[in-house]
């Protein structure tokens, strides 16, 4: 995703990916984590179109299918 520097400026940065979805995933919508090519850091987005799903969101949706089926 490439940020413009006005917009980088703005957004609250992340040291890791990890830290940016843990606030991703407190947050009350839907955001992603993304990696800034400007600042080297990790942004959140709530824009979703044309990026992968994350790895966590799989694992949650995985997990809440089999305990569907269990239950």
């Amino acid at each position: 995703m490439k940020t413009r520097p006005a917009i980088c400026n703005r957004k609250k940065r992340y040291a890791t990916r990890e830290a940016a979805e843990d606030a991703a995933d407190a947050a009350p919508f839907k955001l992603r984590a993304y990696a800034c090519e400007l600042c080297r850091k990790f942004h959140l987005t709530s824009r979703t179109k044309g990026m992968k799903t994350p790895r966590r969101e799989l694992e949650r949706k995985r997990n809440a299918d089999q305990a569907g089926q269990n239950g």
